[in-house]
């Protein structure tokens, strides 16, 4: 059975920087973007539907990675409790914390998490939530659902879950309750199967002629550090942040789904607000998990000694990025305080896009990637970062986003819109 968990975790595919588990592709990211873009969906609820959609999401994605796990030839005899067992792990492992799915049975049942990520990261970020709002922990509840109906060997959409408590809300656990979805409901018949890896590209890590950053040493060194869920609390504490291997997918297609309540709603005059709270989104991913990274006890061990200049911070954070499973990420051009080109192959969000949804967009949908490239120059030339440590928080933040020389994407050039074979971000 320890070896059936082993892999389930994947594989590191250097041809196109993507950690695949069993179809599904795997990324790196923290609990400052988790809980903002939620957040940031949340605050759209006076007027869209979008809380099916935090959980159906993952509960798709489950479905999918479980079910085809379970039907393997070499998984095919395992016992319920061995696959209980499977997907309690895989959660820990992850970093999405602790579950415990031994009460349930086919028709649901009732599931507690001493520790959750989304419930821990939120009190964090933003403090005690108020008990009169629902509890934040959307993904940990569509993961359950999607997991027991892969269990049981279920369709997809059969199960539903509640969260009746939420670590966010001050309770000492989240607990959830599982049962069958209701016939009316019409959710139901809208879960799909993921995606998985979509339309991915392949290409070759080149190392960069202007700088001292070996791109390919920090990438093995990172690919191959042991980050997974403390066996306590399940979470990932690395880098000064809270991180999770999340699905990629999972960002994806509630932002999308989003995108497409907009549009219903507003039609195309409704699609730039969404892109730019979804870019802002990728912004503070940047700001706060790059940061991090540059301020950790990892980046001056292994890549500060390494730096000569402030641009060599700029390749030493991409050098990194390259190893969160983002795709193929290139600086082509590089201007001191003024500039910055990136060629992007195989971004999670274009291959997703391009699988899994039929109607053409107005917009470029790599909403984390011009974001973040945004971010790098940001954290780079705007702030003391590379002087010494500062405090990352909201008010620094604020600080940022008001200084006149703030970067932001000038150009998006994207494999979704344009039909090109990169996405291209252009920030100045």
């Amino acid at each position: 059975m320890q070896q059936t968990s082993q892999l389930l975790r994947g594989n590191y595919h250097y041809n196109r920087n993507a950690y695949i588990a069993t179809g599904e592709p795997m990324i790196f990211h923290c609990h400052h973007y988790n809980v903002y873009l939620q957040a940031v969906i949340e605050d759209t609820s006076s007027y869209l539907n979008v809380y099916p959609i935090l959980s159906d999401s993952s509960q798709e994605i489950a479905h999918t990675q479980f079910s085809n796990f379970f039907k393997e030839k070499d998984n095919q005899e395992l016992s319920i409790e061995d696959k209980k067992q499977i997907c309690q792990d895989y959660f820990r492992f992850c970093g999405f914390g602790i579950i415990d799915l031994s009460n349930l049975i086919k028709e649901g049942g009732k599931v507690d998490s001493p520790s959750e990520h989304y419930g821990i990261g939120w009190k964090i970020k933003f403090g005690l939530r108020e008990k009169n709002k629902k509890g934040v922990a959307f993904f940990a509840a569509g993961y359950i659902a999607g997991a027991a109906e892969a269990i049981f060997d279920l369709p997809l959409g059969t199960l539903q879950t509640e969260q009746k408590e939420c670590i966010s809300q001050g309770d000492p656990k989240s607990s959830f309750e599982v049962f069958i979805r209701k016939s009316s409901d019409e959710n139901q018949t809208n879960l799909i199967s993921s995606p998985q890896e979509g339309k991915y590209q392949t290409a070759q890590l080149n190392q960069p002629s202007d700088t001292t950053i070996d791109y390919d040493g920090i990438r093995q060194a990172l690919t191959n550090m042991d980050l997974q869920g403390d066996s306590k609390t399940g979470l990932i504490d690395a880098f000064g942040v809270l991180l999770t291997r999340m699905y990629a997918n999972y960002y994806c297609l509630i932002s999308y789904k989003l995108l497409k309540l907009f549009e219903d709603e507003m039609g195309d005059d409704g699609l730039p607000l969404a892109a730019q709270l979804l870019t802002e989104a990728g912004h503070i991913c940047a700001y706060n998990t790059f940061g991090g990274v540059m301020q950790s006890t990892e980046w001056n061990a292994m890549i500060k000694p390494m730096i000569q200049n402030k641009e060599d911070w700029v390749h030493g954070i991409t050098a990194v990025v390259n190893a969160f499973g983002w795709g193929v990420w290139e600086i082509q051009e590089l201007a001191s305080n003024q500039k910055l080109k990136m060629k992007i192959v195989s971004g999670y969000e274009p291959n997703n896009y391009l699988a899994h949804f039929d109607s053409e967009t107005s917009l470029p949908v790599s909403f984390l990637a011009s974001g973040g490239v945004a971010g790098i120059m940001n954290l780079v030339y705007n702030t003391a970062l590379t002087e010494g440590f500062i405090t990352l928080d909201e008010n620094e933040y604020k600080k940022l986003v008001q200084n006149a020389s703030f970067f932001q994407t000038q150009k998006h050039i994207c494999r979704v819109r344009e039909h090109s074979q990169f996405d291209q971000i252009t920030v100045g």
